[in-house]
């Protein structure tokens, strides 16, 4: 699914007018039908509603779904905040269609002392109709009164395509007034301010309405950025051939773990064995290899000389896919494996966890990365190898740029995990929750990748249905376990269920 800004999606409203072709206010009703058979879902008939309405085109969406649900038997409220004496044109329309269904469910806002006169109670679900995506300043006056007000005062706030006073292409950082969302409910596209860390308070939780834009528009609009669909994940997979052995699928090379830290390479091998890796062999120190034998029968082992710690390597070029750093520390010797591997290993390497803190006190070896190296650092291991960074729409500009520098993919990783490619593209991640927030979660992900690269897939390939799976899998178990208690081991568990699901 394509990311657009906001002048690209207003383009795009416009070219389905034009074509389809469909007046705007049409365009404006359908786009309440689709908000409103979602509230429907969402609400109650005895649940009070209050709609909050602004006077562009965002507040003709309120007027429309406050119309919308009182045909239907919802007990709603309009308020129309007069922060200006000028309609749009199409909010006018859907204005005067309210009153003259509805006139005494309709408050007309003037002030806050209006505000506070009119609503007595905190029991109300809001909806958030008051602004749209165009806003590029912060709002003030009776807007930031009535902002203030409500994020103050109600708990369960429905936002209407955005959370009024949030700017979709730049940073809101010093922007103080913005409707703090439980739920956005937004059209046709996800907006690119809902994926970064620094607006989770106004963004709690999205869902996309597909409200008919052209879908011609839609696909000759450039766009470096997209969301990764579980429509999108399932057509990548490849079926297994019914002929086929084990060779066909891979054998993966996993360095991993170190004295003290047995369990990430233990949890990134079963990963890359359900994964779909044909083989995998496991080159580690003495205790981690013994634990191996115990907990993943089905993969093979190299014990190195040193008992603390991988300190050689040997014929990496045997190997289909390398997976380096999960728990390996960094002392000097690994750090010479890992120089060595990227001096003469020239296929698929994915480097995770202590290989990047390694990396991150050799910054000159990043340039003898091999193509399409995959790294997959967390925030700060991200922040170690290229620096703090003010916003997040900073950092995804670095990420593109240290992507195209070092011809590399980077899984900046998180809610919403952001991959950036070679090519200049920029995907996120729509699957996964808080429960991954867990040590281990990383080691799986490096894992599950590594087998994918064995297993056949081009790099971009794997690290896209490598994040997808991830988090599809702890989707699918917190329909049954709570994030509190959610291990990476019942994640790892989950996978061939997980898969299943997609080839189907």
């Amino acid at each position: 699914m394509k990311i657009f800004s906001a002048e690209q999606i207003k383009q795009i409203d416009e070219f389905t007018i034009a074509n389809e072709p469909i007046s705007s206010i049409d365009l404006m009703e359908r786009a309440a039908m689709a908000c409103t058979k979602r509230i429907m879902k969402l609400v109650n008939t005895e649940d009070e509603l209050i709609i909050f309405c602004g006077k562009g085109n965002n507040g003709g969406d309120g007027f429309a779904i406050a119309r919308l649900l009182l045909e239907r038997g919802f007990n709603c409220h309009a308020f129309v905040i007069n922060y200006t004496n000028k309609f749009s044109a199409d909010a006018e329309i859907n204005y005067n269609k309210l009153k003259e269904s509805f006139a005494t469910k309709i408050s007309e806002i003037n002030s806050l002392a209006d505000l506070k006169e009119k609503i007595t109670s905190t029991n109300f679900i809001v909806i958030d109709a008051l602004l749209g995506t165009g806003i590029n300043k912060a709002i003030d006056g009776l807007l930031k009164e009535t902002v203030t007000f409500i994020n103050a005062n109600f708990r369960r706030i429905i936002s209407i395509d955005v959370p009024s006073g949030l700017f979709v292409d730049e940073p809101s950082k010093d922007n103080e007034s913005i409707i703090c969302s439980t739920l956005t409910l937004t059209f046709q596209f996800p907006k690119l301010a809902f994926l970064f860390p620094e607006n989770k308070k106004y963004v709690n939780e999205f869902e996309v309405l597909d409200i008919g834009l052209s879908a011609k528009a839609i696909q000759d609009e450039f766009t470096n950025f997209y969301y990764i669909t579980k429509q999108d994940i399932s057509s990548f997979l490849k079926p297994r051939n019914k002929f086929s052995h084990k060779g066909n699928y891979g054998h993966a090379l996993l360095l991993a773990g170190s004295k003290g830290k047995s369990g990430a390479a233990i949890i990134s091998s079963k990963a890359c064995l359900r994964g779909g890796a044909g083989l995998l062999t496991l080159h580690s120190n003495k205790s981690t290899v013994e634990g191996l034998l115990h907990h993943l029968p089905e993969a093979m082992s190299i014990e190195d000389t040193n008992e603390d710690h991988i300190s050689e390597i040997d014929k990496p070029e045997n190997y289909d896919a390398i997976g380096f750093g999960p728990g390996v520390g960094s002392h000097e010797d690994t750090q010479i494996v890992l120089k060595k591997i990227l001096q003469y290993y020239t296929g698929k390497l994915i480097i995770d966890a202590d290989g990047l803190n390694i990396l991150s006190e050799n910054k000159t070896w990043l340039d003898f990365l091999p193509p399409e190296t995959i790294l997959t650092p967390h925030p700060k291991e991200f922040e170690r190898l290229f620096g703090k960074h003010e916003n997040d729409f900073e950092k995804i500009k670095a990420l593109k740029h240290i992507s195209l520098k070092y011809n590399c993919i980077v899984v900046l990783k998180g809610a919403h995990s952001a991959i950036a490619f070679p090519d200049g593209s920029i995907f996120f991640n729509s699957s996964g929750n808080a429960g991954l927030a867990k040590g281990g979660s990383g080691d799986a992900l490096t894992g599950i990748i590594l087998g994918l690269l064995a297993r056949g897939y081009t790099a971009p390939k794997a690290t896209l249905i490598g994040l997808f799976i991830h988090g599809y899998a702890a989707d699918m178990c917190v329909k049954k376990k709570s994030m509190e208690s959610l291990l990476i081991s019942d994640v790892i568990e989950q996978l061939p269920k997980a898969f299943k699901k997609l080839e189907g």
